[in-house]
């Protein structure tokens, strides 16, 4: 079967370009420090060139355009979806061989339907003339043309769909690439650009292929026919033909103005439709929340509401097509008497045969069927029509969130200059993420002059932020709600582009390449994929090799040594217009200096600088089931593993099966069967108890794994280095000091427990 076509050498994953965040049209730049700039921590050092990863594009601010019967938009997007699987996939080659084939038996058809006119034609004038051999020979004749002309219509269609289907699956594999590079998926559903993709995709795609290779074939047949039988029926009687091409002119155009409601009624339905059809789908995903809330009566006037609305645009579309029909019935019947009534005179003065009669009605349907298209075939066009706005919009849409904020950079320019692309960041109001090939072992993590702000009003969350996280020193993020804490996570993953500043990545994340990557993000609610056991604790590190056996490889062990490791030990804070503490608007998460001991985490800290000390993008080998095993008993889940029969490729629905706690526990194995240099948490333990959650930190720290924690929980400050505190809108701690978007940051031997909840509360 056909495969997707990759994507063009600019667009592929893990080639080297600058992806930069844009300011949204209207949001003023950050405003800069008043007490000046301030050098970056000493960690931060940036001395080599490196690839720009991707930012997340501009969400695009996009109102949905609705049905459009603008031929200069519809026709652009048609070319767009139906020229590339014949002009530039793999499969060009042997699709064009094919639809060549089609072509010849649609022509084969056609010269079927041009021998059955000539028996047609001798076989009344057998009948009328009484004459018995002639009748006998054209019945054997006719027998051999059925069987010859079966194979032929049957042929042709099995082919046709077999070549839709392959066309189908090449589209819709293409559509699935964009729509998963680069994370587009996320901006599309972020910024709610288009209403039901997985519609588009799933449906559109099949609609766009199925109708479009049969419309494509048909108007081919219609002017082979319209060829072959004008010269028949020209032959006949020529003003027959003059008054077909006037009978067919106004019948289009009539058509034309009576159904053209029918293009948006049909846009309209498709989405009535799957709007009705994605409220099921949120049913079924939520149901255990609707059953505690007792929520099924106000799910059921939802989806009665939504139905509603499905039923009532599809009444207004039977009436259209209603008045449609009244029209292309007249049309029909008319036809059915008016060859006969034009020809009849001849006849009757004995110039032509009875069969002639007969032969020039058939050639009248055939020619007025071809010439008829848009009469006879105007609610499949309509409806054509609507799915190509839709998937064309779609297509666009994709397009514009790929590249609406990206911009391509000159890798030979980078490395002449490092500070350009914060300076360029700094002056257009943009982020920009750089991803280190390798390490140095100073710096996992660097923030620079980071701003953080809500797209929608452009209040700000995060001002001027500026730190590092080093190796063995975890940083706790802690803020009240809507201060940006997850905000900033998500900035590092690049999902998140309101703003300005630039991030240092020093490695690359997680599932960009198979067994490779040294930053690992785990959210609040775990993702569970569909398959086995396996398939989610190799989830996202192995995820192409997931459902497959283990046969060998096993985790590489993080190196580990005593040693000693201290914190700097004082706080600085940062935001706003003013500023606490020692005045510098950088901070560090946790550098290497001497001071007091730092929490207890001396191991952790030379296992983790061990790990990654001259690191490249390291490639780890499957592990072994006994490595999976393990995993899962450190995480707490051998229960689950009891429940299953020992058997890692037990297949279940584990987003049902597994609580929420659970799968938390499961993206720890997750993290611990990698051994990333660096997590990045969302309130990754906020289903577990306090013992669990001890446990699985634990774990990380025995791993050599430095983490970076998003939480509320007081009693998650023992387990991190330091703590980040964002202010938000201006309360908390120091609340005084500093406006929106102030932040700072402790030593987390501080934070304890009574001024971590009266800074929370």
């Amino acid at each position: 079967m056909s495969q997707c076509r990759p994507l063009p050498p600019a667009l592929r994953p893990g080639r080297p370009f600058l992806a930069t965040a844009r300011r949204p049209a209207g949001l003023p730049l950050a405003p800069r420090s008043q007490q000046g700039k301030q050098e970056g921590p000493s960690s931060a050092t940036l001395t080599e060139a490196a690839p720009r990863a991707p930012a997340a594009p501009t969400v695009l601010s996009r109102k949905q355009e609705g049905a459009s019967t603008d031929l200069s938009v519809i026709l652009p997007r048609l070319k767009k979806l139906a020229l590339p699987y014949w002009t530039e996939s793999d499969e060009r080659v042997s699709a064009r061989w094919k639809l060549a084939g089609v072509f010849a038996l649609t022509l084969g058809t056609t010269g079927v339907s041009v021998l059955f006119n000539f028996l047609n034609r001798d076989f009344f004038n057998a009948l009328s003339a009484k004459d018995q051999a002639e009748f006998a020979e054209i019945l054997v004749k006719f027998l051999v043309a059925i069987c010859a002309g079966i194979p032929v219509y049957v042929l042709r269609d099995y082919y046709q769909s077999k070549l839709a289907l392959e066309w189908r699956q090449w589209l819709t594999e293409r559509l699935t690439a964009e729509y998963f590079y680069d994370r587009t998926f996320y901006q599309v559903q972020a910024g709610a650009l288009v209403d039901n993709p997985d519609q588009r995709i799933a449906v559109d795609a099949r609609a766009f292929t199925d109708t479009a290779l049969t419309f494509s074939l048909t108007m081919f047949n219609a002017l082979i026919d319209l060829i072959s039988f004008s010269g028949i029926l020209y032959s006949i009687y020529p003003p027959l033909f003059g008054a077909l091409l006037v009978y067919s002119i106004g019948g289009t155009a009539l058509s034309i103005y009576i159904g053209k409601p029918l293009v948006g009624l049909n846009f309209q339905q498709e989405a009535q439709e799957a709007n009705f059809r994605y409220g099921l789908v949120r049913v079924r995903e939520n149901a255990e929340s609707i059953a505690f809330y007792g929520g099924e009566d106000n799910e059921r006037r939802l989806l009665n509401s939504r139905l509603q609305g499905a039923v009532d645009n599809f009444l207004e579309l039977l009436k259209a097509s209603r008045n449609l029909q009244f029209f292309t019935s007249f049309y029909r019947f008319v036809i059915q008497i008016l060859p006969a009534a034009v020809v009849a005179p001849l006849f009757f003065r004995g110039e032509i045969e009875f069969g002639v009669i007969n032969q020039s009605a058939s050639a009248f349907n055939h020619i007025l069927t071809d010439v008829s298209l848009v009469v006879y075939q105007f609610e499949t066009i309509a409806g054509f029509s609507a799915v190509v706005d839709r998937l064309g919009e779609f297509q666009e849409v994709l397009e514009g969130s790929r590249s609406g904020g990206t911009a391509t950079v000159d890798p030979v320019a980078l490395a002449a200059s490092t500070d350009e692309p914060e300076a360029a960041a700094a002056e257009e109001g943009r982020i920009t993420i750089t991803d280190m090939p390798g390490t140095s072992g100073r710096s996992l993590l660097d923030i620079r002059d980071l701003t953080l702000r809500v797209p929608s009003s452009g209040a700000t969350l995060v001002q001027d932020l500026t730190l590092s996280v080093t190796p063995g020193h975890s940083l706790l993020i802690m803020g009240p709600s809507g201060a940006g804490k997850t905000s900033i996570l998500r900035t590092v993953a690049g999902l998140w582009n309101s703003g300005s500043g630039h991030i240092v990545r020093h490695g690359q994340p997680m599932g960009r390449a198979e067994g490779e990557g040294d930053i690992f993000f785990v959210p609040q609610r775990p993702y569970v994929v569909l398959g086995t056991l396996r398939d989610q604790l190799l989830y996202p590190t192995w995820a192409q090799l997931a459902g497959t056996q283990a046969a060998e490889g096993g985790s590489a062990e993080g190196a580990s040594s005593s040693g000693d490791s201290s914190s700097s030990g004082h706080s600085t804070s940062g935001g706003g217009s003013g500023s606490s503490g020692d005045g510098s608007r950088a901070a560090s998460a946790a550098t290497s200096s001497s001071g007091s001991s730092s929490s207890g985490n001396t191991a952790a800290s030379d296992a983790a600088a061990g790990s990654i000390a001259g690191s490249g993008a390291r490639r780890r080998p499957l592990p072994s089931d006994d490595e999976l095993r393990q995993a899962l008993h450190t995480v707490q889940l051998s229960k689950l593993l009891e429940r299953i029969g020992g058997n890692l490729d037990a297949v279940a629905d584990w987003a049902s099966t597994l609580s929420l706690g659970e799968q938390q526990r499961l993206a720890f194995a997750r993290v611990l069967l990698a051994k990333p240099n660096l997590v990045l948490m969302d309130e990754s333990t906020s289903a577990l108890d306090t013992r669990n959650e001890r446990l699985l930190y634990q774990a990380l720290r025995d791993a050599g794994v430095t983490f970076v924690s998003v939480g509320h929980r007081p009693t998650l400050t023992q387990f991190h280095d330091s703590v980040l505190l964002l202010h938000g809108s201006g309360t908390g701690l120091d609340s005084a000091d500093s406006g929106p978007g102030g932040w700072e940051v402790r030593p987390a031997k501080e934070m304890t427990l009574e001024k971590a909840l009266d800074y929370m509360g």
